[in-house]
């Protein structure tokens, strides 16, 4: 049950049934924007009530189911809730509906012992994912030095322009960019026709030069002081997974935990600020062998381990290591 009226969340809960699926569980899916908030509750207690599922499966960002209905449903069903911002919206929204569910899945191991303090004791650590590409693995031409697929946003207008500067042109899809959305076969084509593929994070920036350059990310900042709930952390993306599950080389911005899934240096590749990325960028553009070596390597670790399948199967194990399952 969620959301799919953003490109992400739909693309993610997708993912997540085709999974099921794929591991053999019949799924039947509500989809939260195709109702009114009342006709809603009412559909998702009378299809429990002929499904009879063995879990409910929520991906919830907001209050779009009432907490009655959750409670209901918590009582006659095992039910989780993907928890995937607990990194910025734990004290804004998880620790208001985490005790609503049977289990809960968040992406942050940070989180973890703020769940335990609410006496919430089922709780499990995941990570977003990629789907798997039809294709195998395999050498692909290169077009594109460096390139970007992601929504422009204040601070990445800011960090490209600022490696142009520094004469490395980058080449952006997405939603913004002049070359507008793409689709994940075309983003496939990116990551496996560009030599670096830069992920870069979309939460706000402490970067004096940033704010200069655009006043507006000066303001977002004053209102995550005094008002919270602002973007102000990174965290770890679909697409840290999605660029190496492709086949393409990843220079990603370091968010912590990161390491726990891909080994930097062996794995990924790192930056912390602009000067930064642009050194790496031009060692990886002149050492071809260390940054074929570093995709292969992420190659063959994401689509072993780092597939929506592999979560999922994760989960339900662990599920069903409570003997009340």
């Amino acid at each position: 049950i969620g959301d799919w009226s953003s490109d992400v969340c739909s693309s993610d809960l997708g993912a997540l049934i085709d999974s099921l699926n794929t591991l053999g569980y019949t799924t039947n899916t509500i989809w939260i924007d195709e109702h009114s908030k009342d006709l809603l509750n009412k559909i998702i207690l009378k299809e429990a009530n002929i499904f009879n599922p063995d879990l409910i499966f929520f991906k919830l960002f907001k209050n779009e189911i009432n907490s009655e209905t959750l409670l209901k449903l918590k009582k006659m069903y095992k039910t989780i809730n993907w928890f995937g911002d607990d990194q910025w919206r734990f004290n804004s929204y998880t620790k208001y509906y985490a005790n609503k569910f049977t289990f809960c899945i968040t992406t942050d191991k940070f989180s973890i012992e703020k769940y335990k303090k609410l006496g919430i004791d089922k709780i499990f650590l995941s990570q977003h994912a990629s789907i798997l590409p039809e294709q195998k693995f395999k050498k692909h031409n290169y077009i594109y030095d460096v390139s970007f697929v992601g929504t422009k946003s204040p601070y990445r207008d800011w960090f490209l322009k600022e490696l142009k500067k520094r004469g490395i042109n980058c080449v952006c899809f997405g939603k913004g960019w002049s070359n507008g959305l793409v689709s994940y076969k075309e983003m496939e084509k990116i990551f496996l026709s560009s030599k670096i593929n830069l992920n870069i994070c979309n939460s706000l920036s402490f970067d004096l030069r940033v704010n200069v350059y655009q006043p507006r990310s000066l303001l977002e900042i004053l209102k995550s002081i005094f008002i919270g709930n602002r973007k102000i952390k990174s965290q770890i993306k679909a697409r840290n997974f999605e660029i190496p599950v492709f086949g393409g080389f990843q220079l990603t911005n370091y968010v912590p935990g990161l390491e726990d899934y891909l080994k930097i240096g062996e794995e990924v590749a790192c930056y912390n600020n602009i000067e930064d990325a642009f050194s790496q960028i031009i060692f990886f553009l002149n050492n071809e062998t260390e940054r074929e070596l570093i995709k292969t390597n992420s190659v063959i670790k994401a689509r072993n381990k780092h597939t929506y399948v592999c979560r999922m199967r994760d989960i339900i194990e662990n599920i069903n290591l409570y003997k009340e399952i």
